[in-house]
């Protein structure tokens, strides 16, 4: 198997069909498999791009609500002792973000969720793509020099002296 991606790979229900066989121990970084790799990481992004387009059609539904009963009844969210396959993580994520409430559609109203800004949404993939812890130069350089960007700006917008001023970012 290829260790590199290539644009030449079979693009065909073949390879999609792998992931019935396949799973997390057959991809990156377990295995040196890219073709594989590329076809899971391939359909786990035509169900977000599928999602990201249905939530952004005025006509679809915010939610389809099931009580509580019901839900456990429609969803197996038990652990499995065994591995599963990549084919049934890949539909479980279709299962999870058909049946939650869709926070970014345009018709969607509440005081936390602002919609999806896709923007914000590539560099949260860049982010989790990169898996670089931000606490020092030696592991984020650019990350560091990002954020010191991003205070100095801030203390531009609010009227202070950036060699006077001193911050950091944190969540909870």
């Amino acid at each position: 198997m290829s260790d590199q991606p290539n644009d030449q790979l079979p693009k065909n229900e073949d390879r999609k069909g792998r992931l019935a066989k396949l799973f997390a121990t057959d991809i990156l970084p377990q295995s040196n498999n890219w073709e594989d790799t590329e076809t899971f990481l391939g359909e786990v992004v035509k169900v977000l791009l599928k999602y990201i387009c249905e939530e952004n059609q005025r006509e679809t539904k915010i939610l389809e609500f099931h009580h509580p009963t019901e839900m456990k009844k429609i969803i197996d969210l038990t652990i499995p002792d065994e591995p599963q396959p990549l084919e049934e993580l890949v539909k479980a994520c279709e299962q999870v973000l058909s049946l939650g409430v869709r926070t970014g559609h345009p018709r969607f109203f509440n005081q936390i969720s602002c919609g999806l800004d896709l923007v914000s949404m590539a560099g949260e993939w860049l982010t989790a793509t990169a898996n670089t812890n931000m606490f020092t130069y030696e592991i984020a350089p650019v990350y560091i020099l990002m954020e010191k960007e991003v205070l100095r700006k801030m203390w531009e917008a609010i009227g202070w002296d950036p060699e006077k001023s001193d911050g950091i970012f944190c969540s909870r």
